[in-house]
């Protein structure tokens, strides 16, 4: 889970719920505040496990000056999370650095709000996490290429550390974004990437929301990736790639109960992060679909769709 904003009222209330593993985004490169924020989250009988969101990895994703220094700093990133015990680097390779969406306060169930995507709005709204729109344009071809090379030159430092990537899915999942292509689009995506470096470190974050406007079948997804899974995020979503909107996790297209027996019946054994949930009332919705009180719901509703435990 991330906790946000994270103080210990929300690390209690996570652990309250049955939270095990925590997740937090880019930490910077100081190795003493990692072991700092462990030995916090730890106190309260958590794990800290993963980091994920806002690592800086565009001028590797466009092939631009300053690549060697910024892969330099995710190799240092790495052997930092080595040192804290940690488990799993989830990146992605979005051009446009992050999520994007056109609005952070579509309508849900009792007035909750959500973030949606309507593709005919993307030029006069830009309610996103990203960064905006890229500096160069990109090719798919060189995308290709580029995270290949990324992943030859990274790999070997997550083998030697112990530790995992997990490539999270371009969301929204369109081929191209305001001119700029974009490639971790589907499964067959996701298919190509686990080829590109034959090594156990080379994993995926399997991400609910992000595939599930494809309209591509996920339970069919999961069980032919299912090897290659090395994180998961589950939520929920109702419309298509160029128009859909995120709801609460009990009531949108997905089938969650389906997906959640799939991914158990592969054998994943991995964290599963409660994704995206609604900004519920009270809430400043400052940070959409990363407030607290509807991931609170959303981890009573997954626990309840995990196989029981002998």
């Amino acid at each position: 889970m991330i906790v946000n904003p994270f103080t210990d009222q929300n690390l209690q209330m996570a652990a309250q719920v049955g939270v095990e593993d925590i997740v937090i985004p880019y930490p910077g490169l100081n190795l003493q505040e990692l072991l700092e924020t462990k030995r916090r989250v730890e106190s309260f009988g958590m794990r800290l496990t993963h980091v994920e969101r806002k690592l800086p990895h565009l001028r590797n994703v466009h092939n631009l000056q300053g690549r060697e220094e910024e892969l330099e700093a995710i190799k240092t990133l790495i052997r930092n999370m080595a040192e804290a015990e940690m488990e799993v680097l989830c990146y992605n390779w979005m051009p446009n650095e992050d999520w994007h969406r056109t609005t952070a306060e579509a309508p849900e169930r009792g007035g909750a709000k959500v973030t949606a995507f309507d593709l005919s709005k993307i030029d006069e709204a830009n309610a996103t996490d990203a960064d905006g729109r890229p500096e160069k344009i990109t090719s798919a071809e060189e995308l290709w290429d580029n995270l290949e090379r990324f992943l030859n030159d990274i790999i070997p430092t997550c083998e030697d550390a112990g530790i995992k990537l997990a490539l999270h899915p371009d969301d929204p999942p369109l081929a191209e974004l305001q001119g700029q292509p974009r490639i971790i689009i589907n499964h067959a995506a996701f298919e190509k990437v686990v080829k590109l470096v034959d090594s156990p470190a080379n994993g995926l974050c399997y991400c609910t929301g992000s595939f599930g406007p494809t309209g591509e079948g996920l339970v069919a997804g999961i069980q032919k990736l299912g090897q290659h899974i090395t994180f998961a995020h589950v939520r929920n979503t109702r419309g298509t790639a160029s128009n859909f909107t995120e709801t609460w996790h009990d009531n949108g297209d997905l089938d969650l109960p389906a997906i959640m027996k799939a991914l158990a019946e592969t054998g994943f054994q991995g964290t599963l992060r409660p994704d995206h949930a609604p900004s519920m009332v009270g809430e400043t919705n400052e940070t959409p679909g990363y407030e607290m009180l509807g991931k609170l719901f959303a981890i009573g509703y997954l626990r309840a769709l995990m196989p029981k435990s002998n």
